[in-house]
């Protein structure tokens, strides 16, 4: 049982591509003599396994089954009790007491405590940090002046027993249970002795994790696999099964191998009829829901061309998002016009929402609006000359190359010169932080909470668009100065509008995600904050 709460679970959906893994039908851990489950995704691990300075959804998904954090939620959206047996929020709300489970042992036998539940919080938000959590802690009392080097202490963080710990934030704050209850927690006899700024210089401490949830690690293998076998120790009890397996696998190959039996679950990208039919001719169970995350094409706000609000709109008209969907997905899919998934909350209701329907005369008419002139074919600047846009965006992920294709047409036909180039994704998010691109194209997997500040306040890890005008934040921070989730609703509402008319980057779609499980395969429950919900009652027969 375990998910990344917080938007900065947020971890990336950059399907990055490399060619490898399954077509030797390789069985790294005995599949044919345990119950072993193998789970496909397209691209490997990276083998950053450190649930702090994880920024790879393809990480993520290892570690995910390793750790586990204080609370998290279930089908339901109710919160949870994980490493936190009860929870006592003050009458202020503005202190949470978590009682942690006694007699859970980390996977190396020693036992978890309190002190991890400190030192989890005070890495992250050390002056040397340089991962992508540090919003998830932020607000607790004294995390500033400690983060900026002003105190060697969190007076917001106290230990009342080993057993029992107290947060207090600075002000109320709204999504404490799914940022702070849901920060993943990592051992303090593990890393407690390294320097925060060598942290991420220990690879093999990155690549040797040790948890307290339902898997260990046994091997990892760069550019193949990571193998893990069940926590026979695990405080909910010994898995079922007895590893997973998670493989890079290519693409086209995935259903053949899951046919044939060397994989157990691939993800659905684009619910093609004929793969569907297949599916249900061979028994394959399909498991299914609309995801919180988002597809998008980003914008270089350093950059004067994309400054301008009319050519970000005009842009949005120019792509046929809704023939994305009905190609491409086979129209298991939402046109998204604003940050959040009609699956979450904090979704304002779409009639109140520009739609940027496909208008390619509409988006000439903008361009022209915002200054540019549109002869012979050719959208010109002021100086006359073609306006050119440099794109980069991942391998991998065989519907967002084609989406970027269509895109790449659609701008075409309005006179832009589109120069694109494809990338590994560890080349690609190098060149989004260094801000070397016009636009690019990505995706985000999202938490349930509406707090997106982890992803547009200045200098956030992943703000790659580097937008964070002060309206922008102004209006997320009155969605977190709400306990009440009526008000919250509407601060995000109005965020969400906001975002919608100013187009900061180009929302594409929200996804129905899906997943193919093989007949032997049982007990799988999809929600769609969850991927490993309950993992440790999965079986085989």
């Amino acid at each position: 049982m375990k998910r990344n709460l917080g938007v900065v679970l947020m971890v990336f959906v950059m399907m990055f591509s490399l060619l490898v893994g399954c077509d030797n039908a390789t069985d790294p851990v005995g599949k044919d003599q345990q119950k072993i489950i193998t789970i496909a995704q397209w691209n490997p691990p990276t083998g950053e396994f450190h649930p702090s300075y994880g920024e790879a959804v393809y990480d993520s998904k290892v570690y995910g089954l390793i750790f586990d954090s204080l609370v998290d939620m279930n089908e339901k959206k109710e919160f949870i009790p994980v490493l936190a047996s009860s929870w006592q929020f003050s009458e202020d709300n503005l202190s949470c007491t978590f009682k942690l489970r006694e007699g859970i042992k980390w996977h190396d036998g020693e036992e978890f405590n309190a002190e991890d539940i400190k030192y989890t919080f005070m890495s992250i938000g050390h002056p040397d940090y340089t991962g992508p959590r540090y919003s998830n802690v932020s607000n607790i009392l004294g995390m500033e002046a400690y983060h900026e080097g002003e105190s060697d202490n969190v007076e917001g963080i106290e230990i009342i027993d080993p057993y029992t710990v107290k947060i207090t934030t600075e002000s109320l704050y709204a999504p404490f249970l799914s940022n702070i209850g849901g920060t993943t927690i990592v051992a303090e006899h593990i890393f407690g002795d390294i320097p925060i700024a060598d942290m991420k210089s220990h690879t093999d401490l990155f690549q040797n994790p040790v948890g307290t949830s339902a898997f260990k690690l046994e091997s990892f293998e760069p550019d193949q696999y990571a193998s893990l076998v069940k926590n026979e120790e695990y405080w909910q009890g010994c898995p079922k099964i007895d590893g997973i397996v998670i493989k890079a696998v290519n693409q086209d190959l995935a259903i053949a191998h899951l046919l044939k039996g060397d994989i157990d679950i691939i993800e659905i990208n684009d619910f093609n009829p004929d793969d569907m039919a297949t599916y249900a001719e061979n028994n394959i169970n399909i498991v299914e829901g609309l995801d919180l995350g988002f597809q998008y094409i980003g914008f270089n706000h350093t950059k004067e061309t994309f400054q301008n609000k009319k050519l970000r709109q005009a842009f949005a008209h120019a792509i046929d998002r809704q023939g994305v969907v009905d190609s491409l997905l086979y129209g298991k899919g939402i046109v998204a016009n604003n940050p959040y998934s009609p699956a979450s909350w904090a979704c304002p209701p779409l009639d109140t929402l520009k739609n940027y329907e496909y208008n390619p005369e509409k988006a000439i008419s903008l361009m022209q609006e915002a200054g540019y002139t549109y002869e012979d074919g050719i959208m010109k600047k002021p100086n006359g000359k073609q306006l050119e846009i440099d794109f980069v965006y991942p391998s991998g992920n065989q519907i967002r190359e084609q989406y970027c294709a269509i895109a790449e047409q659609n701008l075409a036909a309005i006179g832009v010169k589109m120069n694109m180039e494809i990338m590994e994704f560890a080349t690609l998010r190098q060149r989004c932080k260094d801000g070397k691109f016009d636009m690019f194209a990505i995706g985000f997997t999202l938490g349930m909470d509406g707090d997106h500040m982890g992803i547009w306040a200045e200098g956030a890890p992943f703000n790659f668009p580097r937008y964070s005008p002060k309206k922008c934040i102004d209006l997320l921070d009155k969605g977190l100065s709400y306990a009440d989730v009526e008000k919250r609703q509407e601060a995000y509402f109005e965020w969400a509008q906001f975002m919608n008319e100013e187009q900061p980057i180009i929302w594409m779609y929200n996804p129905i995600k899906g997943r193919a499980v093989a007949p032997r395969v049982k007990n799988i429950k999809y929600f769609n904050d969850s991927i490993y919900y309950d993992v440790h009652l999965w079986d085989i027969e």
